[in-house]
């Protein structure tokens, strides 16, 4: 059933000296939304100017250590029949907005949940989170990594939210993550059973890459959250710890925690299994070099994704990996190469990167397979097309100089070694390699420079 009436939808959002990043967030809403509500909790910048100029409606409230009051502050001076709520650091899709548009007129549910796409570490993954709901059918708790409650169904949809707020600099996002650790650390003291925050703050360690503060967090954290006062958030630490083991190279204790996990639903009678623990099961088994049984895990991850998807509205538990389809993919590709089965890594490593052209794994992956099976040109286009999409690091770079060299096109291989060099001026592999490549094109002065460069370290 379809309204007839006319939607109005209203922007919500919290900010505090958000100049740099406000801008390109109100421009991908302005059209979007009714109203912009704004509520500023004590901006020194020009935060508050640059809203007003999108015709933001702004109201002030002293920072009291919790999101959830301040979001909840912004709500109820909203007058739309709907709420996107969304943060400076973000950024809605401009060819999604009629889906919004038809999402915002169902009759039937209260929120909209849509897919979060966040650059971390230069790499993006996608999640997908309730930010548009009805007004007055949904609020917030926990003074930090909020949640929201929302009162009935909600529609799952692939709108989309750039979040560019985990790619800052490095001292930003120190600073950032010292108060999302200082706050966490703030409401477990006040309250030492609360198994969300626990959950967060060894997610805010592994973030950090401090695995073995997030294990210590975690390893407290499980003697207070048991399967049988909590089993949800037990089950959420013991993902998030177990994924400290894994990126801490303890891949047989990530699973020992894994199995508990699934034994403990399973008693219970939850079904289907836990889709984050069977992910993570997958990729401690890819580390242990046991293939074929990863294998198995990812394909079981994707088949549990396929229900989690029809199923998200009826679902309340938060689920970290709905969207690492293209992960699974790269996982099951890798795992294929290594058992010698390159042909068919390489239509999975394909299709890992057409479900997400900026993960550079799966780009690497990719022309390493075609390495193997000869096709030198095939890998070079395959890092081409990685540096097209932006997301080319140095061994991209590094490694289209070196495979136009085994090629003997040395002027081709000459541009990508300069850009390594710009960002590595040091680097003396890469100028021993650029002076050869001028040799061999009879550049001897230009030779020269690069060898004597390598030689005195400069």
């Amino acid at each position: 059933m379809v309204n007839t009436k006319k939607t109005t939808i209203s922007a919500c959002m919290i900010v505090k000296n958000e100049e740099a990043l406000l801008p390109t967030c109100l421009k991908s809403i302005k059209d979007a939304v009714d109203e912009i509500v704004i509520v500023d909790t004590g901006s020194t910048d020009n935060t508050v100017a640059i809203a007003k100029s999108f015709g933001a409606r702004v109201y002030y409230h002293p920072w009291n250590d919790s999101f959830s009051e301040a979001r909840n502050h912004s709500l109820s001076y909203a007058s739309g029949d709907w709420v996107l709520q969304i943060d400076a650091d973000e950024e809605l899709e401009q060819a999604d907005i009629p889906m919004l548009q038809q999402a915002i007129n169902s009759t039937q549910h209260n929120g909209v949940v849509i897919a979060i796409l966040s650059t971390i570490n230069d790499n993006l993954h996608k999640f997908y989170n309730t930010r548009i709901f009805r007004r007055g059918k949904a609020f917030y708790q926990d003074i930090i990594h909020e949640q929201i409650i929302v009162e009935g169904e909600r529609l799952p949809t692939e709108i989309r939210l750039y979040h560019h707020g985990y790619n800052l600099d490095r001292e930003t996002m120190r600073r950032k993550w010292e108060l999302t650790t200082c706050l966490l650390k703030k409401q477990i003291s006040q309250n030492k059973h609360h198994g969300f925050a626990w959950f967060n703050l060894i997610r805010n360690f592994r973030t950090q890459e401090l695995f073995h503060d997030g294990i210590k967090a975690g390893e407290e954290a499980l003697k207070l959250i048991t399967p049988d006062n909590n089993v949800r958030h037990y089950t959420m630490i013991m993902y998030e710890t177990a994924n400290c083991y894994l990126h801490a190279n303890a891949p047989a204790k990530t699973r020992e925690l894994c199995n508990a996990a699934l034994s403990a639903l399973s008693k219970r009678g939850h079904t289907p299994e836990n889709i984050d623990i069977v992910f993570t099961l997958a990729c401690a088994h890819l580390m242990e070099g046991s293939y074929r049984i990863a294998i198995d895990y990812f394909n079981r991850y994707l088949s549990l994704r396929e229900w989690y998807l029809k199923n998200m509205h009826t679902t309340s538990l938060m689920i970290d990996t709905l969207g690492y389809d293209y992960a699974a993919y790269n996982g099951i590709g890798y795992c294929f190469e290594q058992l010698g089965q390159t042909q068919t890594a390489v239509s999975h490593l394909q299709r890992a990167i057409t479900i997400n052209p900026k993960y550079l794994t799966a780009y690497k992956n990719l022309s390493l397979c075609h390495c193997s099976l000869k096709n030198d040109t095939d890998a070079i286009n395959v890092l081409l097309q990685a540096i097209q999409e932006d997301v080319a690091d140095n061994d991209v770079l590094l490694e289209v100089g070196k495979l136009y060299i085994m090629q003997e096109s040395y002027e081709k291989a000459i541009p990508f070694l300069e850009a390594l060099l710009k960002r590595r001026p040091d680097d003396k592999n890469a100028l021993m390699i650029i002076a050869q490549c001028y040799e061999r094109l009879g550049h001897v002065e230009a030779a020269m420079v690069g060898y004597k460069a390598a030689l005195e370290g400069h």
